[in-house]
């Protein structure tokens, strides 16, 4: 598990206005980034390349049919914003990560372990 045990020392972060923590083992940074990173850019891309997509067009010239439309229009505006809070959020756990990374001379391995993988 890549995070540590309740007590350790942990970078504050910012989630919904509330400062919360997060502890990880320095040894198991890099994975977590790496698990992270693609989550991140799967939620960023959908949102940049399909988002408009969720917004739809009544069906009907009736009444019903344009509330129904904008109440989904609506709700949908809403959980494309909440997206992007969580690619936000994302965002700043990869850079804390990152800096953590250098803290620890953790990026100069990656670098090391990359040059061999593509050496080999």
């Amino acid at each position: 598990m890549p995070f540590l045990e309740q007590g350790t020392s942990g970078e504050p972060m910012r989630s919904l206005g509330r400062v919360t923590t997060m502890r990880v083992d320095p040894t198991m940074i890099l994975q977590l980034k790496a698990e992270l990173q693609p989550i991140h850019d799967e939620v960023h891309d959908f949102l940049v390349y399909e988002a408009e997509g969720m917004v739809v067009r009544p069906l009907g010239a009736d009444p019903v049919s344009r509330e129904t439309a904008d109440a989904f229009n609506e709700n949908s505006q809403a959980a494309i914003q909440a997206a992007w809070g969580y690619v936000d959020e994302l965002k700043n756990v990869l850079d804390t990560l990152d800096q953590a990374a250098r803290d620890y001379n953790l990026v100069e391995d990656t670098n090391e372990q990359t040059f061999r993988q593509d050496a080999e």
